[in-house]
């Protein structure tokens, strides 16, 4: 039988170890102390960029019209044009510019129906050409409408109804063109009839691509001077009003396939890009074109030792977007990096152990303190080396082949690993409960 003095011995115990036990649990959920915060390795693609303010210098010629009347453009901004091509037609009248313009359409589609014709008498056309043909229509129309391309998205529909148009006959279908085609040679033969003709046109210079409008600084921004471009130079030429464009012009031509993107950038900025081989260069410009443009480096200018520099980049990519623009915010995207996310809370240094073995068979273990991460395995930590290849605010990039030659013992981290990222006493084995 037990007193009351043992009694109350064994409860007073019970109760302290109790509220050991609760102050351990409180302890540990508040600081952790043998749990651990992971998060899951993914994939992340960044890039070294430069945002700035460029101007863009191209070799501009002015194309210009001595005829009195209303111009209708031959060609689309940005359009390829040889030498004596016709860039634009002059009428009388806007009605003349529209019905001709219908001409023109209408002229396309009795093209387009009469090869339809011959399709559907020949049989010459398989369905799984015509199928992809579809398909593919249909890829570049939702390209056109995720990048905000409205006006090429119209090109597209047609092409596609056409090709539908053109999968029914190959599949034997009865499709009636002969009354659509009779239905548009009438209205031919009545536009002809009432629409008057050009009364002049306008036919490029030299060959280029052709723009429909001028901003006035094309003999201010000098094609000639762009590569010997300086500090000084520049900031005279920002300081510069465009000139009057007469009232003649009526665009101009880009006559050379290279032109440039100009900007000013720091001393620091000049000894990177001068001491790293950038292979890839790319040039956004993201208020003016959806379009990446190919670029590389030309020249990259200083005034006087120790200043800031002018960096003059080339590109040859050309489009309609790109072909009137002239002061642009741009990212110039330098290099991109491609590999794991670390947070850098979750970057330590520990030992990995690397063993060798000799022409004898002899095996030789060592040890080498690196930079890693633990990674939970089960309920085990792992310390793995990384390979840092990119540094970003709060995260580095790594690189996941296990054949780089910075690793020591050819470990390292792997797609999905669980990376700790907080945790106490953390070691290379340890069991977490």
């Amino acid at each position: 039988m037990i007193n009351k003095k043992t009694k109350r011995i064994i409860i007073s115990a019970i109760c302290i170890f109790i509220i050991i036990y609760v102050i351990y649990v409180f302890i540990s959920s508040v600081f952790d102390l043998n749990g651990v915060d992971t998060e899951v390795a993914t994939q992340i693609t960044a890039t070294d960029s430069l945002y700035k303010d460029a101007i863009i210098v191209r070799d501009e010629k002015l194309v210009k019209n001595s005829t009195d009347g209303i111009i209708s453009f031959s060609c689309d901004d940005g359009d390829k044009v040889a030498k004596n091509e016709k860039v634009a037609d002059i009428y009388s009248s806007e009605d003349d510019v529209l019905n001709n313009n219908k001409l023109e359409d209408i002229n396309s589609e009795i093209t387009r129906l009469k090869k339809l014709s011959s399709i559907a008498s020949n049989g010459d056309v398989g369905i799984d050409t015509v199928n992809s043909q579809i398909n593919n229509s249909i890829t570049e129309l939702n390209s056109r409408i995720a990048d905000k391309n409205f006006l090429d998205s119209e090109n597209y529909v047609d092409d596609i109804t056409y090709l539908i148009t053109e999968r029914m006959l190959v599949a034997g279908k009865n499709v009636d063109i002969s009354s659509r085609l009779n239905d548009l040679k009438s209205q031919k033969q009545e536009l002809q009839n009432t629409s008057n003709k050009a009364v002049g046109s306008v036919k490029a210079s030299q060959a280029g691509c052709f723009v429909s409008s001028a901003d006035g600084y094309e003999s201010i921004y000098k094609y000639k001077n762009a590569k010997s471009m300086t500090i000084t130079k520049y900031n005279k030429l920002l300081k510069q009003k465009p000139k009057k464009v007469s009232s003649d012009t009526i665009g101009k031509l880009v006559t050379r396939v290279n032109w440039y993107v100009i900007c000013p950038i720091s001393k620091e900025e000049a000894l990177t890009l001068k001491s790293t081989n950038y292979d890839s260069i790319t040039v956004n410009m993201p208020y003016a074109s959806t379009s990446t443009i190919p670029a590389s480096i030309e020249s990259i200018n200083q005034d006087k030792k120790g200043g800031d520099s002018i960096l003059v980049l080339k590109c040859n990519y050309m489009n309609s977007e790109l072909a009137s623009v002239r002061k642009e915010n741009v990212e110039i995207c330098l290099k991109t990096y491609e590999g794991i996310r670390v947070n850098k809370d979750a970057l330590h240094t520990d030992y990995v152990t690397k063993i060798t073995e000799d022409s004898k068979g002899n095996q030789k273990t060592t040890k080498k303190k690196v930079q890693g991460v633990y990674v939970l395995y089960g309920n085990e930590l792992q310390f793995k080396q990384v390979n840092i290849i990119y540094s970003g605010s709060d995260f580095v990039i790594c690189d996941p082949s296990s054949d780089n030659t910075n690793l020591y013992n050819g470990e390292t981290i792997s797609l999905y690993d669980n990376i700790v990222v907080k945790g106490n006493d953390l070691k290379d084995g340890k069991i977490i409960n």
